[in-house]
């Protein structure tokens, strides 16, 4: 094998081995703990209406799990519930789902091979029937039906690995999404029972009828339409005689909707203003659409000696146009760039592409890229080309394959880029880039599988539309000293983030609400132009539930599934509770916000 045959696979082989793209901080854990705490209780409520009641049998339990998604074994029941078992609590039942985690990818797979008995990689609607109507938690032969019909893509009456992982994940969240609606029926219920059980007060000569009991709105705002909010800043006069620099960047979603995205490490030699802007990057400025850009903003933290994050500086919190701007007086010294999208307009993919794109066409001699593939090459090169000078330097390069296999660049590979593919200055060119496809192409002999590793670690769906990224841009203007911008690999903002959030909030002023249901717990509200943002502040020892119901609001999306969210506040911390966005620019707004202490 050549040196170019041995190098050039060992960059293309590195796709297969992608396990954990952008790498990064996880979630916090306290956002963790909600939803899992969430769960927990939707699911045993289903089953058991009250949190309070104890499970009395095997079969509540197996029932309470497969509402949450989770598809125990007969073996893993019997671990859980022995013979010795007389009842299971709540907090028991929390613990049984810390350990009876969702179905594994090699779990779905051994499940798969154990159907497919004659091993042709498929499944077929009889073999499948079978099993699901004739054993464990059997269903009705209706059930089966509809269910494999919406997973048959092709409508071949089998169904594949892709199909039937698919199938069974929407099975699972279908449990999960029944789950949490029963609760939320449940809790409506429940108050409304109340409301009418409450006496009616007498009614005589020194008393008046009272009104019918009802929560007050603890947030109640009405905001003009942002396309015609005038900008309240302007850009300092003789910016064009500051010192520039800027860098690309983007956020891409991670699994089960994390969001990663580029960092950056900024130098400032002298101490020196600082104006900075952050705006949704247009690929293809050339196809009109209607939709509201997706929102993104850039908050300025000091970083310390050892690379760590000290206190928020700044962040972008006034708005010209599609920019978000802040202007900051800055001491000489390093900080951390951390770009945040609030989530209220980029949201995870929720369709299904009916065709996946064909990407290559095999020839006599070898493998063809098709149009689509290219054009989509193309798009990738244009988010890695971090600079924006037309070529990819070595950082970027390995970024870009950090994204996309999980392994950093080394020497070797490196120097089979530059003998191999057209350089320019050191750098690979944009042919350069598109004939290593090729090359990673040909190498696979028709397989497409790591082509599509690439695909969506960059946010692409089947049908090559780019609905899981977030390009933008970052200009940066100091006026003493020419500042440096660094860019980093893709990786979530964790706590360090949310911190500086729900500190801008604090600050900002807007508005202080007491939770009364609470000991020593706040809210905090911020707004611009075209984001409200909720947090709750707990200042107490012990932790507590909140239900934020902004469901009443006009005109409103929110960061989170729902309108109406509960968030769990752990002890003296502050988290994010909403952010708010208008669903149209061109609308007014109004957030209407009960909050609901759940103990």
């Amino acid at each position: 094998m050549s040196r170019r045959d041995s190098g050039a696979s060992s960059i293309a082989s590195r796709r297969s081995r992608r396990s954990n793209p952008g790498g990064g901080e996880g979630e916090t854990q306290r956002n963790k703990d909600a939803q899992f705490y969430e769960e927990c209780r939707a699911a045993y409520v289903a089953v058991l209406g009250d949190t309070h009641e104890a499970m009395t049998s095997k079969a509540q339990l197996s029932l309470s799990l497969q509402q949450s998604g989770r598809n125990p074994s007969q073996k893993a029941l019997d671990k859980y519930w022995t013979t010795k078992t007389k009842k299971l609590t709540y907090d028991e039942f929390c613990d049984v789902m810390r350990q009876e985690k969702p179905p594994s990818t090699s779990e779905l797979l051994k499940a798969f091979k154990k159907m497919d008995i004659n091993n042709d990689g498929y499944i077929t609607h009889n073999e499948l029937s079978r099993v699901l109507t004739q054993r464990g938690e059997k269903m009705s032969r209706k059930e089966v039906d509809a269910m494999i019909a919406e997973a048959d893509d092709d409508g071949d009456k089998r169904l594949n690995y892709n199909e039937f992982c698919r199938m069974l994940m929407n099975t699972a969240s279908k449990c999960r999404q029944t789950a949490m609606e029963n609760i939320d029926k449940k809790m409506k219920s429940e108050r409304k029972a109340k409301e009418k059980a409450s006496p009616a007060p007498r009614i005589g000569r020194e008393t008046s009828p009272l009104p019918h009991p009802r929560k007050r709105a603890s947030i109640n705002k009405t905001l003009p339409p942002v396309s015609k909010v005038a900008p309240k800043v302007t850009e300092p006069r003789n910016l064009k005689s500051w010192h520039h620099s800027h860098r690309k960047g983007c956020c891409l979603f991670e699994e089960h909707g994390k969001v990663v995205s580029h960092q950056y490490v900024l130098d400032v030699s002298t101490s020196s203003a600082l104006w900075l802007s952050v705006k949704p990057l247009n690929l293809h400025p050339e196809i009109a659409s209607s939709k509201p850009h997706p929102d993104i903003r850039v908050f300025l933290l000091r970083q310390n000696d050892n690379g760590t994050l000290g206190e928020l500086v700044a962040h972008t919190n006034m708005k010209i146009q599609q920019k978000h701007c802040l202007h900051q007086e800055l001491k000489a010294g390093t900080y951390r760039l951390l770009p945040m999208t609030t989530g209220c307009r980029l949201k995870p993919r929720q369709r299904q592409s009916k065709t996946k794109t064909q990407l290559i066409k095999k020839s006599a001699d070898d493998c063809v890229l098709t149009k689509p593939f290219r054009n989509a090459l193309t798009d990738i090169f244009e988010l890695v080309d971090l600079d924006g000078n037309g070529t990819l330097s070595r950082e970027e390069f390995n970024i870009f394959q950090l994204r996309t296999s999980g392994e950093a660049v080394d020497d070797d590979a490196w120097e089979v880029v530059e003998e191999n593919f057209e350089l320019k200055k050191g750098e690979l060119t944009r042919k350069g880039f598109m004939d290593l496809n090729q090359m990673e192409a040909n190498d696979l002999d028709g397989d497409t599988d790591d082509l599509w590793v690439t695909l969506q670690s960059m946010g692409f769906s089947d049908d090559l539309a780019l609905d899981e990224s977030l390009p933008f841009i970052v200009d940066a203007y100091t006026d003493k000293c020419k500042s440096h911008i660094r860019a980093l690999p893709l990786q979530g903002g964790g706590a360090a983030l949310e911190r500086a959030v729900c500190e801008a909030v604090r600050t900002s002023g807007e508005e202080r609400i007491k939770i009364k249901e609470a000991v020593d717990a706040v809210m905090h509200t911020s707004v611009s132009d075209s984001i409200f943002t909720i947090t709750v502040e707990n200042k107490a020892s012990t932790k507590f539930s909140l239900k934020l119901d902004c469901g009443k609001s006009s005109n409103c999306i929110s960061s989170r599934p729902d309108l109406n969210h509960t968030i769990v506040v752990p002890p003296k911390t502050v988290v994010i509770g909403h952010h708010i966005m208008p669903e149209k620019d061109s609308e007014e707004w109004t957030i209407k916000c009960t909050d609901t202490v759940i103990t």
